[in-house]
């Protein structure tokens, strides 16, 4: 692992050490490292939807053209394709507030995928490259999400040793 790679936040949330002996942390230290999570959880989910949207944009249009009806025009048809069908499952949390994009880490992998030009015009890529750019980003989508699920599991982990402390002495709840 580079020594780039190595100060990203995703990487330090991953690695096993992150939520290992956090009785020995102080409350400052554990909380840091939730609120740590709930940022890369919120980044990751803001990239999850990006390329969830892109996705879903390629493959309507490779839809279309396989169709022998004519729905309209892509963009006449981009509310309905980005429309979530039924309610997506939530873990309950709260709406944070978020630094800007541009200050996020990881704000350029979010432009490669989503400002790529070869996909950002579907109706001038032939069905080949089309389908493969759809592969890309489902294959993006696993990853995002299978990162996400391991950041989940991490904030849950420092949760509950929040939780433990907090029943052992309700005053630290506070301070």
């Amino acid at each position: 692992m580079t020594e780039e790679k190595a100060n990203r936040r995703i990487d330090r949330i991953l690695r096993p050490a992150y939520v290992e002996g956090l009785a020995k942390l102080s409350l400052s230290d554990l909380r840091e490292r939730r609120d740590e999570c709930r940022a890369e959880l919120e980044y990751l989910s803001f990239l999850r939807r990006q390329v969830q949207g892109r996705g879903e944009i390629l493959k309507a249009e490779l839809e279309r053209r396989h169709s022998h009806e004519d729905d309209g025009s892509l963009i006449d048809r981009l509310a309905q394709i980005l429309t979530p069908e039924g309610d997506a499952p939530s873990r309950g949390g709260a709406v944070q507030v978020h630094a800007p994009l541009d200050e996020t880490p990881g704000r350029r992998r979010v432009e490669r995928l989503v400002d790529d030009a070869a996909i950002s015009d579907p109706g001038s890529l032939d069905d080949a490259r089309l389908q493969e750019a759809v592969e890309g980003l489902i294959a993006e989508e696993h990853k995002v999400s299978s990162d996400r699920s391991s950041v989940i599991t991490a904030l849950d982990i420092l949760q509950d040793e929040l939780k433990r402390r907090y029943k052992e002495d309700v005053s630290q709840v506070l301070s």
